[in-house]
């Protein structure tokens, strides 16, 4: 039960309840007035949960039908690292995985010239991150991660502020101007809350009243908070506070609190109702017993820096919990087109597949909590110390693509994959929107007359505007990125066909540029699910790979990978900024189909062609990465 004290009076018992659950449905503001914890889209209708994907390993996203209608009362959050600007001063940026491929030798050899450093703590990333060896005040990359996170249908981002006093004003303050922001322009970005050190000192106290005088007392960006049982949540053990202090009084009132558990092996405790957990051993821990008997909060994690039951650095061999590791013959199965693939440690390249973080999903879905911790999205470094926990020349959370935790897009053999496999999981655990678009057949279009043909088309898909922000940023000693890629920015599509075409109108923010532009307005189709025809990343088919004419584009077909063959033509028109497109059903080989059915996305200036991850970094792409609209 979520306020931690026993009922015994029934009628006592049936008012705390209607509490409880009114507190997970609709969560009330102290300051007077009603939040609710999915934030409202003031641009357009957005809405992921309607979008289909199949990742890089196969692996297709959950249905509707697979996923169940929506929980409004399960929660999703996600672990999130704010504080990279400040240990980029004045260092280059360290790459274990670059140091160790010079070197394999170099794994316990603290004094090994490979790492360039001779001090204890010095900062390393395990691998690069998508985005470069970005900092927190990169706005290009917020905005990135804003949609991101979004998209995955994610609540909220639980910053580390775990360490000291430090709560890492630049990296907060960056990232609430760039949410807030992308939430006005369409966005249902995750809400925000903090994680404050493990104990009840002086370092939690001086953190509590800094966020508190800095951000909460002042309302500052109320609308990013998240709330837990009627109040700001923040996790902090309220032990730090003295309730006899007016001032401190004020804040311990002021919040909901959770206290941060720091192991990894707690045994399931249900007194201990006012506690929760970041990073958890299978089978992971309950934490807080509701007031009907449920488990009000679970964490899942990628990875563990533990083995045989005690913490260790995630160097230190044996059997350490990587990716690919499982407690006992775990193994998963996912449908690859016709094919049923069966995922075990002895799978080769085991740790794309996540078995470690699949093992605990299941665990924490089927005990069904209120709420699902997630570590974690871009931590990406970890020092490098002389000794710890018995390891020589250790690496405490962070240290290769097999022993790391980040769900973050990786260069490297990593990608996408765990990004598309916390998409999924999420679907699973909260369900999903049910879908609304149908299509009809019958609606023929004249590209050549008027806008409002398409007024009674009813498959209509919004997508956010000012997705690819400007770069200009520094980083880490020695690397500057830059970049300015945005150019006609993907506003809505609507989609009809009758028996010879299919026709799309495609809207943009701003009048659309010339044809004779590189990489053009581009369509991208996927007619196939059974993964047995050709494709390029499962689209069998692209429009507009070869520059369109004034009056005409170009229809391809895979030969496999990034190689194609003519099939046909289609027509255009550009109206300012709507592009009409009409495209034969013969050349998508969908003539005669009874029910024309495909998946689309749309993509704008892409930099490197046959690199389906330029869709998360150049230009404007329509889902964002690997997404697809379904018609």
């Amino acid at each position: 039960m979520k306020n931690g004290k026993n009922v015994i009076v029934t009628a006592v018992c049936v008012v705390l309840a209607v509490a409880v659950i009114l507190g997970a449905v609709f969560r009330v503001d102290i300051f007077g007035n009603g939040i609710d914890n999915v934030n409202e889209n003031t641009y357009g209708d957005v809405n992921p949960d309607t979008w289909v994907a199949t990742d890089g390993l196969g692996r297709t996203l959950p249905t509707y039908e697979e996923a169940g209608e929506k929980n409004q009362e399960k929660f999703v959050g996600l672990f999130y690292w704010t504080w990279h600007y400040h240990h980029s001063q004045n260092r280059p940026a360290r790459n274990v995985t670059e140091m160790l491929s010079k070197d394999p030798g170099a794994v316990r050899d603290f004094d090994n010239p490979v790492w360039t450093d001779d001090g204890d703590g010095i900062p390393h990333y395990w691998n690069e991150p998508l985005f470069g060896y970005y900092t927190n005040v990169d706005e290009y990359v917020v905005r990135k991660h804003a949609e991101m996170i979004a998209d995955a249908g994610v609540d909220v981002i639980i910053f580390d502020c775990t360490n000291g006093t430090e709560v890492w004003e630049d990296g907060y303050e960056t990232l609430f101007k760039i949410f807030e922001e992308a939430r006005v322009e369409g966005v249902n970005v995750p809400q925000v809350a903090f994680m404050l050190p493990f104990n009840a000192g002086e370092d939690p106290n001086t953190s509590l009243h800094n966020l508190y005088n800095n951000i909460y007392s002042k309302g500052r960006y109320k609308d990013l908070w998240f709330f837990w049982d009627g109040k700001p949540f923040i996790m902090a053990d309220p032990a730090a506070l003295d309730s006899e202090k007016t001032d401190e009084k004020e804040i311990l009132d002021f919040f909901t609190f959770r206290r941060n558990e720091p192991g990894y092996f707690t045994d399931d405790n249900y007194m201990s109702e006012e506690n929760w957990g970041w990073c958890s051993d299978y089978p992971q821990t309950k934490y807080g017993k509701t007031l009907f008997g449920g488990t009000e909060q679970m964490c899942v994690s990628v990875a563990q820096n533990a083995a045989d039951g005690e913490l260790v650095a995630m160097n230190s061999g044996g059997n350490v919990q990587g990716r690919s590791f499982t407690h006992g013959d775990y193994s998963y199965t996912y449908q690859k087109g016709e094919e049923i693939v069966t995922v075990d440690s002895s799978v080769e390249n085991s740790l794309l597949y996540g078995l470690n973080f699949q093992q605990q999903w299941d665990y924490a879905i089927e005990c069904d909590p209120e709420f699902i911790f997630v570590t974690g999205w871009n931590e990406w470094l970890a020092g490098r110390w002389r000794e710890w926990q018995g390891t020589e020349n250790a690496f405490p959370d962070q240290f290769s693509d097999e022993y790391s935790r980040d769900i973050e897009p990786a260069k490297g053999i990593l990608k996408d994959h765990y990004y598309y496999q916390l998409v999924a999981n999420v679907r699973r655990f909260k369900g999903m929107d049910k879908p609304s678009l149908t299509a009809k057949s019958g609606t023929t279009i004249d590209i050549l007359g008027a806008d409002s043909q398409w007024d009674n088309i009813t498959n209509s898909y919004n997508h956010y505007i000012n997705s690819t922000r400007k770069r200009n940023a520094d980083s880490w000693q020695g690397v500057h990125y830059e970049s300015d890629t945005m150019r006609n920015d993907f506003k809505n599509v609507k989609v009809t066909y009758d028996t010879d075409n299919v026709y799309f109108r495609i809207e943009t923010v701003d009048d659309i540029t010339p044809y004779t532009d590189k990489a053009w307005m581009r369509l991208f189709i996927d007619t196939d699910s059974t993964g047995k025809v050709s494709s390029w990343e499962g689209f069998e088919y692209v429009i507009n790979r070869e520059n369109a004419t004034e009056s005409q584009v170009v229809i391809e077909k895979s030969k496999g990978g990034w190689s194609f063959e003519k099939t046909g033509v289609g027509e255009y028109v550009v109206n300012k900024n709507v592009m009409y497109l009409q495209i034969p059903l013969s050349a998508l080989g969908l003539e005669g189909s009874e029910n024309v059915s495909f998946n689309f996305k749309l993509s704008d200036n892409m930099q490197t062609d046959g690199d389906i991850l330029d869709f998360y970094q150049n230009g404007d792409v329509a889902p964002g990465g690997r997404f697809m609209f379904e018609f």
